[in-house]
């Protein structure tokens, strides 16, 4: 799951000339945001298919009287993701907030062309031919295109990207 603007205190809106500009610093409170409107929270048998398999394969290792050590690896490695589901968002959260990437500025310009990042650790450009779908939720939009994902706040958005995007939306 990635991101693309945040409700960071530090954002700052232009419209120019060449499309709609914000920036915006990755911080706990956009990941957040990214995470609650983005992720699958929903739990179901195929969410704990690792853990099964994990068991399952510590159990056949304990029947065949392989090493105890893996056995018991296997058994953590279950206990771990138990937990990774249990704590699907702080686990998330978390994550992000080790990256690199924390605490990073990130410059989002809107124009004619599509939706383009600009941050210390990664570059993106996502063009509109290219965008599959825009799905709008309570605080932004799902932005789904040929690699992936991404979330799009509304926070931050002036009213002409905001426009622009609905217009898109719309396709």
């Amino acid at each position: 799951m990635t991101g693309t603007n945040s409700n960071s205190n530090s954002n700052s809106i232009s419209n120019t000339s060449s499309g709609h500009t914000s920036d915006y610093t990755l911080n706990r409170e956009y990941f957040s945001e990214c995470f609650d409107e983005s992720a699958n929270t929903a739990t179901s048998l195929k969410t704990y298919r690792q853990a099964i398999f994990f068991i399952v394969v510590a159990g056949l290792f304990f029947v065949m009287d392989i090493e105890v050590y893996v056995v018991w690896f296997l058994i953590c490695l279950t206990g771990v993701e138990l937990l990774s589901i249990r704590y699907k968002r702080s686990w998330w959260i978390t994550r992000q907030m080790i990256s690199r990437a924390a605490g990073s500025k990130i410059s989002l310009r809107i124009d004619d062309q599509g939706i383009f990042t600009d941050g210390t650790y990664h570059q993106q450009g996502m063009l509109w031919n290219d965008i599959a779908e825009i799905k709008s939720t309570e605080k932004g939009f799902l932005i789904l295109h040929d690699s992936g994902t991404n979330y799009l706040s509304r926070n931050g958005l002036g009213e002409g990207a905001l426009a622009l995007l609905a217009t898109k939306e719309v396709r």
